[in-house]
């Protein structure tokens, strides 16, 4: 009965809004803001905004895609995870290792530029110390990969910080640099003319700066870290594009203010560091190196939690070792995946001239962005159950359709040698796919939406010794996967002393009970049997129930097929994610439809009749919305409304034989009583099974769950 579900990933939640923002703006403005503004502007002048603006837009709208594929698949991996779950291992696996050995050269690239930055501060100082760069780039790369293992904590503490202070300097560097030009403190200085060598150059310098871009999507391998994904992963996603690309802007705009173009084309890479100098002197030249050590710092720290788990997300999918997936006991961190990342890294240091590595870790990521918009295409087409994003790219297909040619159209006006290794890293991984990993399947991602707990549920049937009603096996059959927890029970005179009667007839009772478990055993059942004597029958279920923590609980009757899910509507606390869940369940296994059954009881007056429409109106939408969120389909959830005054006379005049009774727990707390209700009446009056879906317990929650109205927007 088992099938494969999503892996939930044992990384804990604890990557906030703040450091999501900070790895994709800290990735972003690295070594690019320094580097760029000189190589581009002299190749275009200050038409090289034209170029960043070009490059912004085309980022946006891939940040966009991935905003609404994180938000439907919120797990670490990324640009990894949503190509494998859209087209497959192959091309997952293509992806992964590319976006794995692309951040792996980009953190080498710009750990080299940490060490240039570093010795050209001393020299600014006085002090000498030669050249040791690689020396400094492995020891700064092994000092980051040990921050990152000690866990995401301290290192999204670091990143945080280095990016509030970059940006702070910088963005106060070029705000002046920008009153100067504009006239307000001095002389006007506006950038002129804006396209001396016309504009053919454009998109020729986009591509060759699009690896100032690299950082937003590295977000979203994180994702499975994040907390309340939902909002805050496309809130990072597209925040991130629109503060580096502001910042570029303004560092474009303040550098072909201060030097001419061909100044600037002159100084090329270090340009940035005499435009700084013009502006406030040899002071600004010291501030825009030490910004620069912060950049390269956090661009390599940032790219090395990201690579991380790319590699924790293809082992756990066992598309690589399932050993390079192990957490840390202590820091819960994927150490082993970090070691295969900062490795590496002090290897390719030794290289030393790695701009031809970085421009080959863009065309991998460009390849990777081009397939995350035709993700959004092929899941929008195949709409699979699963496929629930809480954020949707507008403009559809044709904001997806754009970012697929355009970052497939820039990998063109890249160098022929960055192709060539772009492709041998591709090359090398499809090998490995032939080799070990051909025939591999993946899990189906999980709804957000639904509880995780109950894709495998627990589920509790009391059964009365001896038996007397058959079991329900085409409702257990519905089920995709469960566990079932049987409870034979005989219910005692208050009198009977439950010891004294297990001694006379309790081994009776255990053939009785074995009977039942082995027709359950010889349906495929996972099964596990408790045999009770006792007075009261309701407080032993509820024993069970908490002891063994149980999901949902199966009131026996006879049924031989299954045609519809009734559910009773009565109270908006029923509709949780569990709730959802079950439904979710029951309906992607049997593609029955759910039947959504609203109580309206008779009232005394006309006001109090507006008010019971308005809650069954309030509740008909936020029932309807949790099970679309959940992935059920539209046409299979139908509603009616019944005037009844209690649950028992609803079910009794709705039910049919061939039915199944789902009822949502409304409140933990008062189990024994909604048990008793269940066990004396509600059972007596239909002819169908009942399965009742339990909340945990208020003082078993480590967190409670938002309601219904908070998640809706």
């Amino acid at each position: 009965m088992s099938k494969s579900k999503q892996k939930q990933s044992p990384l804990a939640r604890t990557i906030s809004l703040k450091v999501a923002l900070s790895i994709g703006v800290g990735i972003m403005v690295g070594a690019g803001i320094f580097v760029f503004p000189g190589i581009a502007s002299g190749q275009a002048g200050p038409a090289a905004m034209l170029s960043f603006l070009l490059a912004g837009a085309i980022a946006l709208i891939v940040a966009l895609c991935t905003a609404e594929l994180a938000t439907a698949m919120p797990a670490s991996g990324g640009g990894y995870y949503f190509v494998s779950r859209a087209f497959g291992p192959f091309w997952g696996i293509l992806i992964g290792v590319g976006q794995w050995m692309g951040l792996v050269f980009a953190s080498s690239f710009y750990l080299y530029g940490f060490a240039s930055y570093l010795i050209d501060l001393l020299k600014e100082t006085g002090l000498q110390f030669g050249d040791p760069l690689i020396l400094i780039g492995i020891g700064t790369a092994l000092l980051l990969t040990s921050i990152n293992i000690l866990g995401t904590k301290s290192a999204g503490k670091l990143q945080n910080s280095i990016v509030l202070v970059l940006t702070g300097i910088l963005t106060l560097l070029f705000l002046y640099g920008m009153l100067q030009a504009l006239g307000i403190m001095g002389a006007t200085n506006l950038p002129k003319p804006f396209a001396p060598k016309g504009l053919s150059p454009v998109v020729g310098v986009t591509a060759l700066i699009f690896t100032s871009y690299l950082g937003f999507v590295q977000i979203a391998t994180v994702g499975g870290e994040i907390i309340n994904p939902q909002k805050n992963l496309p809130r990072a996603l597209v925040g991130s594009v629109l503060i580096v690309t502001a910042l570029y802007l303004l560092a474009l705009f303040v550098s072909n203010s201060v030097l001419s173009t061909a100044e600037l084309g002159e100084l090329g890479e270090t340009a940035i560091v005499e435009v700084a100098r013009g502006l406030i002197g040899d002071i600004g030249a010291m501030v825009v190196l030490f910004a620069g050590l912060l950049a390269t710092l956090s661009s390599a720290n940032a790219s090395i939690l990201s690579s991380s788990r790319t590699i924790f997300a293809l082992s756990n999918d066992g598309l690589i070792p399932k050993w390079v997936s192990v957490i840390h006991e202590r820091f819960k961190t994927p150490h082993r995946a970090l070691f295969l990342v900062g490795l590496p890294i002090t290897g390719i240091m030794f290289v030393g001239n790695l701009e031809v590595l970085a421009e080959t870790a863009s065309m991998l990521h460009l390849l990777i962005y081009g397939l995350i918009c035709g993700c959004v295409l092929k899941l929008r087409k195949n709409r699979p159950i699963w496929y629930v994003p809480g954020f949707k790219s507008p403009a559809y297909p044709i904001l997806p359709i754009v970012g697929l040619v355009a970052s497939f159209g820039l990998i063109f006006f890249m160098r022929p040698v960055s192709l060539l290794l772009g492709g041998a890293v591709l090359l090398v991984s499809a090998l490995f796919y032939l080799v070990y990993a051909r025939g591999k399947t993946l899990a189906t991602p999980s709804p957000s939406h639904i509880a995780p707990e109950l894709r495998k549920p627990r589920i509790l049937i009391p059964v009365s010794l001896p038996q007397k009603e058959s079991l329900p096996l085409a409702i257990l059959r519905s089920f995709t996967d469960l566990e079932v927890l049987v409870l034979g029970y005989k219910e005692l005179p208050e009198q009977t002393d439950p010891g004294q009667y297990k001694d006379e007839e309790g081994d009776e009772s255990k053939k009785q009970l074995e009977k039942v478990k082995k027709e359950l055993e010889d349906e495929e059942f996972d099964v596990k049997t408790e045999l009770v004597f006792t007075p009261d029958v309701s407080q032993a279920i509820d024993n069970v129930i908490v002891e063994h923590d149980c999901q949902a609980l199966l009131v026996v009757k006879p049924i031989s097929q299954l045609n519809r899910l009734l559910i009773p509507v009565y109270d908006i606390n029923q509709l949780s994610k569990r709730f959802a869940t079950v439904i979710y369940e029951l309906t992607t296994a049997s593609n029955l439809p759910a039947s959504l059954l609203f109580l309206s009881g008779s009232k005394d007056s006309e006001d109090s009749e507006d008010k019971d429409g308005a809650d069954i109106s309030v509740m008909k939408r936020e029932a309807i919305s949790r099970l679309k969120q959940a992935g059920i389909h539209k046409h299979q959830i139908k509603t009616s409304l019944v005037e009844v005054a209690n649950i028992s006379d609803a079910v009794k005049e709705e039910s049919k034989p061939e039915d199944l009774v789902i009822l949502v727990e409304a409140n933990a707390n008062e189990r024994e009583t909604f048990i008793n209700e269940i066990r004396g009446e509600i059972s007596d009056k239909i002819n169908c099974p009942l399965l009742v879906v339990l909340e945990k317990r208020e003082k078993e929650e480590k967190q409670a769950e938002e309601s219904p109205a908070e998640e809706q927007e």
